[in-house]
């Protein structure tokens, strides 16, 4: 009998598709952005402004969150799941007609949250539970885009970006957390330290409570300063989580160090996040600390510890990613307040592209030996 198994039985790690397509478009959509500032690159101009945030967080970001959410999945199923997001990408770019674009980016976002959320269904504790509306909430807003802009008036998408990036910081706290506890906790056992304060449940619950009523308070004709004030409280509790994790006892594990260096972005990102949505101006810059530093750090660590052998973490591979985003994220922040802003906003996109391109490379690397066993 043939031990090959059927074609619509063939599974693959969404991580060996989405993590690589993510590089792909981190790099692509930035260098051309930047083109059309330069202004090479005209037919291009709909990757500028709320037009750049709009693909970088639905293409971008999403294509981050399905490679690390999905799992294995049918081979033909998660290629499907690619093209449907590529061609989201393709038309928005090319076509004059936006719906097209926003149908795809539909049919993609409903799709992968139909696969993901049955994972999650299965937890018991409600703080793992939370995991599914937020989820679902991240995954909606193609749905939310598309009915605000083509059926309310005073559509302000703004306010949709900014209450997405609130999410986008819940969600990366949670697994960014749920990552850095048990490996700090067990590297300084190997020290001969106990670590006690672990995942500290009541800390990780508020950081999932607090931001999505801040979230919700967005879209409410009431007074900012309630999503402000949650916002500093999630960097608050951000800073009293890192401090009793003693990281600084593990500063000879640069994975773990690149881990804690994304948690500190997403502390600095909740407080600028608060600034803004108290002074009621959007404020590019600030946001890019989220989208930037945190996204970036974080995305390229996981990324990294995926396509490198478990425990052969070299500093050599970390550090330069830290390194990079930082530059990519200070360059584009002073950027604004610079009268170099065109000098600052090409050396922003080199260190961004330069580290997806470096991540991209060692991933490829790393399925090559697997490949090879």
């Amino acid at each position: 009998m043939s031990s090959k198994k059927p074609a619509h039985k063939l599974t693959l790690k969404a991580q060996d598709v989405f993590f690589p397509a993510a590089c792909v478009a981190a790099i692509v959509l930035s260098v051309m952005a930047q083109l059309v500032r330069m202004g090479f690159a005209p037919w291009a101009h709909k990757l500028t402004g709320l037009g750049h945030a709009h693909e970088m967080l639905f293409g971008f970001v999403l294509a981050l969150i399905c490679g690390y959410t999905l799992g294995k999945v049918p081979v033909v199923k998660l290629l499907s799941m690619l093209l449907l997001w590529l061609l989201a990408r393709i038309m928005f770019l090319l076509s004059n007609q936006p719906i097209g674009s926003e149908i795809f980016n539909i049919g993609f976002s409903l799709w992968v949250v139909w696969h993901i959320l049955p994972r999650f269904m299965v937890a018991k504790k409600w703080r793992n539970r939370m995991i599914i509306p937020l989820l679902l909430a991240i995954f909606s807003f193609p749905m939310v885009w598309f009915l605000g802009h083509h059926f309310v008036v005073a559509f302000n998408p703004q306010y949709l970006y900014q209450s997405l990036l609130i999410l986008l910081l819940m969600l990366m706290t949670f697994i960014a957390g749920r990552m850095l506890a048990p490996a700090l906790a067990g590297d300084m056992q190997i020290q001969g330290f106990t670590l006690k304060a672990r995942v500290q449940p009541r800390i990780e619950g508020a950081l999932l409570v607090l931001p999505a009523i801040g979230s919700m308070w967005l879209f409410l004709p009431v007074n900012p300063l309630i999503t402000a004030f949650l916002l500093v409280a999630m960097g608050t509790l951000i800073t009293v989580r890192m401090w009793r994790w003693q990281f600084w006892r593990c500063y000879q594990r640069s994975d773990l160090m690149a881990l804690v260096a994304g948690y500190a972005w997403l502390l600095l990102g909740a407080l600028l996040l608060a600034y803004v949505v108290f002074i009621q101006q959007y404020n590019q810059a600030f946001l890019h600390v989220i989208t930037m530093g945190a996204v970036g750090t974080l995305s390229s660590v996981v990324i990294l510890k995926y396509a490198l052998p478990r425990r052969s973490y070299p500093a050599m591979v970390f550090y330069p990613s830290m390194l990079l985003i930082l530059l990519a994220t200070v360059a584009r922040v002073w950027a604004d307040v610079s009268l170099y802003r065109d000098v600052l906003l090409s050396l922003s996109v080199f260190f961004w592209s330069l580290n997806y391109l470096m991540v991209l490379c060692i991933w490829l690397h790393g399925v090559r030996k697997k490949t090879l066993k």
